[in-house]
């Protein structure tokens, strides 16, 4: 008879990602993981595999909460220009509050494991791709309304968002000055308006 999980696996994975983000992959050891969820070793390979499968697992989660950041910057904005500005504005603010400068837990394990991992590699290029046609939705539908210009296509603007996005996400690890931070993000914007 399998045994019946008696730990809060949402709050597990919690830590776990914490840790991951603070250590790295790599950085992190099987001791660290059973220390941090309190579980011994046999308890996390029953519940979650190997340390792999539970850092794709804390990847995945972050992906989602990630969806859930574009969404709710989306849902506030008709207008597709203040919609993209909302997404930097909202970006601006996230990277203040990270006071330990520890940055985007999917572009750490980008620059950690893409490389050395193809299972990895194709999550995050999914990922990556999925950004990107969220921004081009957003420029295409800007373009109609008006309020975007056309001097280039909605795919390259896409890319270019993309990459303006996670590049502000690198720059505020290390600049925590808000004003220089805000003042990028208008820079960005006046290539799309």
């Amino acid at each position: 008879m399998p045994r019946t999980e008696v730990f809060d696996r949402k709050q597990v994975l919690e830590k776990v990602k914490h840790l991951f983000w603070d250590k790295g992959f790599n950085g992190t050891s099987m001791q660290d993981l059973v220390d941090i969820t309190g579980l011994n070793r046999s308890s996390l390979y029953n519940s979650f595999g190997n340390k792999k499968a539970l850092y794709e697992l804390v990847l995945a989660q972050y992906q989602e909460e990630g969806n859930l950041f574009f969404e709710e910057a989306l849902s506030q904005e008709e207008n597709a220009f203040k919609a993209i500005s909302r997404i930097f504005t909202t970006l601006t603010t996230a990277i203040m509050k990270d006071v330990e400068g520890k940055g985007c837990f999917n572009m750490n394990c980008t620059t950690e494991l893409s490389r050395a991992d193809i299972g990895i590699r194709a999550f995050l290029t999914s990922r990556q791709e999925h950004t990107i046609s969220v921004f081009k939705t957003l420029v295409e539908k800007g373009q109609q309304q008006g309020v975007i210009n056309k001097e280039d296509t909605s795919e390259n603007y896409g890319y270019y968002l993309f990459s303006a996005f996670q590049g502000l996400r690198m720059t505020g690890m290390l600049t925590r000055d808000q004003q220089k931070l805000k003042k990028i993000v208008q820079n960005i914007l006046k290539i799309v308006e």
